[in-house]
């Protein structure tokens, strides 16, 4: 049995055979979801983990602690929507930078372009999460005369070509893509992102 602080109550886990952090991560966010709510923030042992909680892939050993934070979906779409914009604009100066990485024949470009595509990642599950928690049409929004469901089909190609770039180690169509292509759409879901808050109301 392992004590875990959600939102101020402690609550005594049974591990039931968990091995690692984030399956009994897994089975809070069950419990969790059955009262419309789940896990928002996460600290173990006083440090806070960023990122996708889900990749808290970590031995149970030296684990004395864990809080947790919750909230509704739609509060945190809400949020996700109020720092969306900061959370875009950091993520296109990082992509310009690994642009100029390759540009340059950075020994760490790659590296770099690894980060990048986890702040993509993360982008992307959010917008889902937010077309979901919203219950957004994105067949029937439009923006700029341009449906939404046309700006996700035009990410998804920008994506592959990203792809086919990096598998034939082609860096100077990668860093274009980056730079020409990737940056500037990226620069529309911005407003994107201020058309869902009307949603939000």
């Amino acid at each position: 049995m392992l004590n875990c602080l959600i939102d101020g109550q402690v609550k005594n886990i049974h591990l039931n055979n968990s091995v690692n952090l984030a399956s009994i991560l897994d089975n809070i966010n069950s419990d969790l979801a059955k009262g419309g709510r789940f896990i928002a923030s996460l600290r173990v042992n006083g440090e806070e983990v960023e990122g996708d909680i889900k990749s808290a892939d970590r031995c149970l050993d030296g684990i004395d602690s864990i809080e947790i934070s919750t909230e509704s979906p739609l509060c945190l779409a809400g949020k996700i929507l109020d720092e969306g914009e900061n959370y875009l604009d950091g993520l296109m100066s990082y992509l310009l930078g690994v642009a100029g990485n390759y540009g340059a024949g950075s020994e760490h470009a790659d590296n770099s372009f690894a980060e990048a595509l986890q702040g993509l990642q993360w982008f992307v599950q959010m917008t889902d999460f937010i077309e979901c928690t919203l219950k957004l049409d994105f067949g029937g929004m439009t923006y700029n005369g341009r449906k939404i469901t046309e700006y996700v089909k035009i990410l998804n190609t920008i994506l592959l070509e990203m792809a086919k770039a990096q598998e034939s180690n082609d860096t100077v169509i990668l860093a274009d893509i980056l730079e020409y292509d990737l940056v500037p759409h990226i620069g529309e879901w911005k407003s994107i992102y201020k058309l869902f808050q009307r949603e939000l109301g």
